[in-house]
């Protein structure tokens, strides 16, 4: 389908606005670190399957960093910014360019837990690194996986 570029920027702050929305309203807290898990992943990861590279990353990009601002975590907002657009542009440039969603959404989902590794590290020290990444991954992996799901039903759908 064609989509004029207001069309498209609706579209991008749909998802960038569900991708806080879901971030927001399933949170977990990590107990042995900062932060919580969340499915905001899901949104960012559809985002980039359905729209492309541009819509994952803003979707992921400011939806995430949207909510962390609004959760109280001021200090992960740039780098959520980053990890988190980058999770998404990764998962559109991947299924672009393979069409192989497992793999357009697993491989973003490693990312993601080995740049918020590095923002954990750098921000609270390496103990506290190894402890949020399991977390992160669980994350990542639901976040994927639940993607893949409603990618696979709304498709259908949207075509």
């Amino acid at each position: 389908m064609k989509r004029n570029k207001t069309h498209q920027l609706v579209l991008f702050a749909m998802f960038a606005s569900l991708t806080t929305v879901m971030t927001l309203l399933f949170r977990i807290p990590i107990p042995s670190a900062q932060g919580y898990v969340n499915i905001g992943d899901t949104i960012l990861l559809l985002a980039a399957l359905i729209l492309g590279p541009a819509a994952g990353f803003w979707a992921g990009a400011i939806g995430s960093a949207l909510a962390d601002m609004i959760a109280g975590y001021a200090m992960y907002i740039p780098f959520t910014f980053f990890v988190k657009g980058l999770e998404g542009l990764f998962a559109g440039v991947l299924y672009k360019k393979t069409g192989k969603i497992y793999f357009a959404v697993f491989i973003p989902a490693i990312w993601m837990t080995a740049g918020y590794f590095l923002t954990d590290w750098f921000l609270y020290g390496l103990a506290a690194a190894f402890a949020a990444s399991p977390m992160n991954l669980l994350q990542g992996i639901v976040g994927a996986a639940f993607a893949i799901i409603l990618y696979k039903v709304l498709m259908p759908i949207l075509k």
